[in-house]
């Protein structure tokens, strides 16, 4: 029976080839946004076909859904890492700071992806359900650093679902203000690390 898929790309690992082609597509949406994002372009940017992405994806749909499955995590999942054995609150967040660093020098655009998530549900409907699923990353990670903020006094006297709200307004905050200037901060990250830190020694 022949396959739904058209064109199945000859030879090559299929890993690799997926893994190329949601890199591309993840630079092609955040440049030209879901609707701007052409199939063609993809292909050109992954050094493929066509023919070998509709193989892989059923469409472009399919295709950003993946994008932002495989960026979400390899960036949450990291942050749930790091912040899992982190024995504070504060070396979580030094953690989490110098990991944003070494995605903006080694992985570009996925910051950016996710920050255009949101917008991207307000304008398409079909991915509305994706902020769900980014709602839910947040607040398993934000709410464990908050318990384990609780847990070791840095954030005394504040209750779990408001130190994670405290937490989660500081670190989008400035993911966002990162996104919306193009870079880094100036003094950004240490500011972030700092206000953490002040907060503990206030508690101590």
């Amino acid at each position: 029976m022949a396959s739904s898929r058209r064109g199945r790309p000859p030879g090559g690992d299929s890993t690799q080839t997926h893994r190329r082609i949601v890199d591309a597509a993840r630079l092609v949406f955040t440049r030209r946004g879901y609707a701007g994002g052409t199939i063609s372009e993809i292909a050109q940017n992954s050094g493929l076909t066509a023919s070998a992405i509709y193989h892989h994806f059923g469409g472009k749909a399919d295709l950003y859904e993946q994008v932002f499955k495989n960026t979400s995590e390899a960036i949450w999942d990291d942050v749930s890492e790091r912040s899992v054995r982190a024995p504070t609150l504060c070396a979580a967040i030094v953690e989490i700071v110098d990991n944003a660093t070494h995605l903006s020098e080694h992985l570009p655009y996925y910051s950016d992806f996710l920050a255009m998530v949101p917008t991207e549900a307000s304008l398409h409907p079909e991915f509305a359900h994706l902020l769900d699923r980014r709602a839910k990353n947040q607040d398993e990670r934000f709410t464990h650093l908050a318990e384990l903020g609780c847990a070791t006094g840095e954030l005394e006297g504040f209750e779990v679902p408001v130190a994670t709200e405290i937490i989660r307004a500081a670190i989008m905050g400035w993911f966002f203000e990162r996104h919306f200037r193009g870079g880094e901060l100036p003094h950004g990250g240490e500011a972030l690390v700092a206000l953490f830190e002040r907060l503990a020694a206030h508690r101590a």
